[in-house]
Formats: C-alpha cells, sequence, structure tokens
C-alpha cells in the first residue's frame, strides 16, 4: 500500500472518531437531524398500528351499543319495579293512585274518580295503607269505604270490607291521614285518593 493510500484511509478513520457522521446509516433508524429524537421504523409504524386497532375498536364498541337495543351496560334486574302509571299518578303495589289536592264532598270525590277510569281508594293491605299515609300526610283524604244505611261496609269496587284494621266512629264515610283511618259525615269537604289497577 502505497503513503498516499495509507493516508486517506487514516484520514477517513480520524474524521470517524471525532464523530462526524458515517455517510452509511443503519436501515433499522431514521436519519438524525438536529433537535429530533432517533426513534426506530419499526416501533413508530408499530405504534401508529395499535393506535389506530385500539381507536377503530372503540367505534366499534359505542356503535354496538346503540345499534343493540334491550342490552345496557347496566341492565335492570328483571324483579324490579316498573310503574306503569300515568303522570301525575303515583304507582305502588300494582296499583295506580291520584291524591287530590281539591277538595270535594265523598259522591263528587268518587264521580271524579270514576271520570278517570278508577274509584277512590281501595286498601287492600296494610302496605298499600301505610304507604298512603306516608304520602298524604296529616290532611284528611276520602277513600273508597262507605257504608249504607243498615247495611255493612263496602269498598267502592263493591268487594265487602273484611275488618282488617278498626274502624272507630259512627259516621258512613272512611277518610285516611297519616295517623289513622276514620269515618266523618259524607257530606263534610275532603281532600280524595283514587285508585286503579296498573296496566
Amino acid at each position: 500500500m502505497n503513503s498516499e493510500n495509507s493516508f486517506i484511509t487514516e484520514d477517513s478513520s480520524l474524521h470517524l472518531e471525532r464523530g462526524q457522521e458515517d455517510t452509511t446509516t443503519s436501515p433499522h433508524f431514521a436519519k438524525h437531524h438536529e433537535g429530533s429524537l432517533q426513534v426506530p421504523i419499526p416501533c413508530a409504524v408499530l405504534n401508529v398500528v395499535f393506535i389506530t386497532i385500539l381507536i377503530i375498536t372503540l367505534i366499534a364498541l359505542s356503535v354496538g351499543q346503540y345499534n343493540c337495543p334491550g342490552q345496557s351496560m347496566f341492565p335492570m334486574p328483571s324483579d324490579s319495579p316498573v310503574s306503569s302509571c300515568s303522570d301525575d299518578w303515583v304507582g305502588y303495589q300494582r296499583k295506580c293512585y291520584l291524591i287530590f289536592t281539591s277538595t270535594g264532598n265523598w259522591n263528587s270525590a268518587q264521580n271524579a274518580c270514576y271520570e278517570l277510569g278508577a274509584t277512590l281508594a281501595v286498601i287492600d293491605s296494610e302496605k298499600d295503607m301505610n304507604f298512603l299515609k306516608q304520602y298524604v300526610g296529616q290532611t284528611e283524604h276520602w277513600i273508597g269505604l262507605k257504608k249504607e244505611a243498615g247495611q255493612t261496609w263496602k269498598w267502592s269496587n263493591g268487594k265487602e270490607f273484611n275488618n282488617w284494621f278498626n274502624l272507630t266512629g259512627s259516621e258512613n264515610c272512611a277518610f285516611l291521614n297519616s295517623t289513622e283511618i276514620n269515618n266523618k259525615e259524607c257530606e263534610n269537604k275532603l281532600h280524595w285518593i283514587c285508585s286503579k289497577p296498573s296496566k
């Protein structure tokens, strides 16, 4: 090897040792530019592919949720009560109740309930009674229990009262408030409660 060739080889080696870039680049790395990060190309491509798949999956899941009626993220338990009562009516124990704030005598209250496809409230159980007592508060409300002269107490739906709670007093029409079920003269002006079976 002559001295001229030797000089070129040494000179190129010196340049490499001083940190100058080699003109050959690795196939796995992007070319280094001042102020940028050197990221391996396969990793960058994998990141983009992964993020794209993640976005597509999230979109598919959210669209699927809206296209599957009846399937909810939070399904309702099968034994949950679902009210089928119309607006202003309160659903409880398969009945719908409507509490009136206007007043009237027992017969006018019963007629108002008939116009709505209901009767004055028929109370079949202690649960119903306690629910209504809490709902109406201290105010007296007509319920569908009446005694015609010389007859027994009957509910407004025609069923005979079986004395499952005590009725004191000597009047013919029953009312309910938060503390009792009692009776008054039917011509008194009270609020009232209508009831009908839920659908």
